[in-house]
């Protein structure tokens, strides 16, 4: 992962709405239960193209995910704190093997006409990472960059009792790994209108 282009759409294998490769039995099963779910909604136009706004739930950056859980830990704490005191000061802090394991809930909501419909595709993304070597570069308070160090990562996600993916990989290399503003930002999931 020499690069902050990996993430849990990619990891996961989700399709592309314009690859041509055949979507796995998982993903086929999962569009096809949701195409029954919403057949009855009764669209005031064109009925939007669904599996692109799933896929976009998942362009969240492992590196981001990451930084998230990290924020919770004290040494990391102090870092920050100390950073943002000399916010043009660069400081380095390297972090033990660990691993973090987290749960998701991404979900879309379905709105006509700004109106809520008792339709809501919510997913569970469970994920595990093991982590080695990981140096972190923090500036102005904030994780700037993952600069070395490795990680394994175990994955499922699923949609009610469905798993629509799993996904066991690693090791990835974690070198000079930039770390977006999604991770500094709360996330607010939008409405399909």
């Amino acid at each position: 992962m020499s690069d902050s282009s990996i993430n849990l759409r990619s990891l996961f294998s989700f399709p592309d709405p314009a690859a041509t490769t055949p979507p796995s039995n998982q993903w086929q099963e999962f569009q096809s239960r949701i195409g029954r779910e919403i057949k009855t909604i009764e669209w005031p136009a064109a009925m939007p193209d669904l599996a692109s706004k799933i896929g976009e739930l998942f362009n969240v950056g492992l590196p981001d995910l990451l930084v998230v859980s990290w924020k919770k830990a004290g040494e990391l704490q102090d870092a920050l704190e100390e950073s943002r005191q000399s916010p043009e000061e660069v400081i380095f802090l390297e972090l033990a093997e660990h691993v973090i394991t987290s749960e998701h809930h991404p979900f879309i909501e379905i709105r006509i006409g700004g109106v809520l419909l008792p339709k809501k595709i919510q997913f569970t993304v469970a994920l595990s990472a093991t982590l080695k070597g990981v140096v972190l570069r923090i500036k102005g308070g904030e994780i700037v960059e993952i600069q070395a160090g490795s990680c394994e990562f175990d994955g499922k996600v699923k949609y009610e009792d469905l798993t629509i993916a799993e996904k066991k990989v690693g090791p990835l290399k974690l070198l000079g790994v930039s770390v977006s503003t999604i991770a500094k930002q709360k996330q607010e999931p939008g409405p399909i209108k």
